[in-house]
């Protein structure tokens, strides 16, 4: 039987925390920024406002003037009325429009209460939890964090025969397959690579997956159980169409790890480059190159320099090169060590 552990890193703006397998395969990746938000599992009070959406919610304020959108308002309550809920989703950025925490009316007699931190949520899921300090070996990295950074970055995945694309919609996350494998082993190694995917970007909500030349029922049933084994319940799928199309169902509760970096590239690339400069070898000044977006970025967050200063007891200097991309940095250290 495998076995999992959970490995955090507390790092300067952000929690890296990676359930690994037992052979030190990353199963899940999760970030949490330092950003202060309403989690899944808050329970807050709010004030109803004027506004309902195309799904029956309703709007509603925080007690700081932030909208939520609640489900199954009492009819007895009206605009003005203070309701205490509990957070389902958190707030999900799509192409710069935010879309604001879903939430549901608290059971009677619920009290106020913060929903878990990614740490928290670790050590409640029954895995063992082991952290990882700067001046210990990079465990992360030896699993392949880097990868499945550029992975959840690029949406480019590729598998024995073939090649995975993950693309962000407003509607849902869609997952290409491609290859120059045999219809029905291309389908299935796609779909069991999809499977792994989403379990490890903690992707949720709609769930698209192209699967190109399944030309039989039996074919298309095949591939549908295939995605029953490989992806943990629970969800809810649809069976393989005529086109090769298959949609899932999931319960979302924040956004995935590609959503998060789409919806801020520029302080997760500040921030990697801030993970980067924390594990340089070597003594004396840290020098930071990277995009002017970069570099603008970690001005505007002096306690992130601050803290690196601290981490490394090195005077840390910022370097823009504005040709570069923002997802390019380099660290140099003033005497190097190897």
């Amino acid at each position: 039987m495998i076995s999992y552990e959970w490995l955090i890193e507390k790092g300067i703006g952000e929690t890296r925390a990676a359930l690994l397998a037992d052979d030190d395969t990353i199963v899940q990746a999760r970030i949490e920024t330092d950003t202060p938000c309403l989690r899944a599992g808050s329970v807050i009070d709010v004030r109803l406002a004027d506004g309902i959406n195309a799904t029956g919610r309703t709007m509603a304020t925080t007690d700081k003037g932030d909208p939520v959108w609640v489900a199954s308002v009492p009819r007895s309550l009206t605009k003005g009325s203070l309701l205490r809920v509990e957070i389902i989703r958190e707030t999900v950025i799509e192409r710069g429009i935010v879309k604001p925490p879903h939430a549901r009316p608290a059971l009677p007699d619920t009290a106020l209460k913060d929903g878990l931190s990614l740490e928290m949520r670790a050590k409640a899921s029954g895995y063992p939890v082991s952290y990882q300090q700067n001046h210990q070996p990079d465990r992360l990295e030896k699993a392949g964090w880097s990868e499945i950074i550029e992975q959840a970055r690029s949406g480019d995945m590729d598998f024995a025969g073939g090649r995975l694309r993950m693309a962000l919609t407003p509607a849902l996350t869609l997952f290409d397959i491609d290859g120059h494998l045999a219809a029905l082993d291309l389908a299935l190694k796609g779909t069991e690579a999809t499977a792994r995917a989403i379990t490890l970007f903690g992707v949720g909500g709609s769930i698209g997956i192209d699967i190109p030349g399944l030309s039989g029922k039996s074919d298309r049933q095949q591939v549908a159980e295939c995605l029953d084994r490989h992806l943990p319940a629970p969800f809810e799928r649809t069976g393989v169409n005529g086109f090769g199309f298959l949609q899932i169902i999931r319960q979302k509760k924040r956004p995935s790890l590609p959503e998060q970096i789409a919806s801020h590239p520029i302080e997760h690339e500040t921030r990697q480059l801030l993970r980067q400069a924390c594990r340089a070898k070597g003594a004396g000044k840290r020098v930071l190159t990277a995009s002017h977006f970069v570099i603008e970025c970690l001005k505007r967050h002096p306690e992130w320099l601050d803290a690196l200063s601290r981490s490394t007891a090195a005077e840390i200097i910022l370097k823009a090169e504005p040709m570069r991309p923002i997802y390019q940095g380099d660290v140099g250290v003033e005497f190097p060590s190897f």
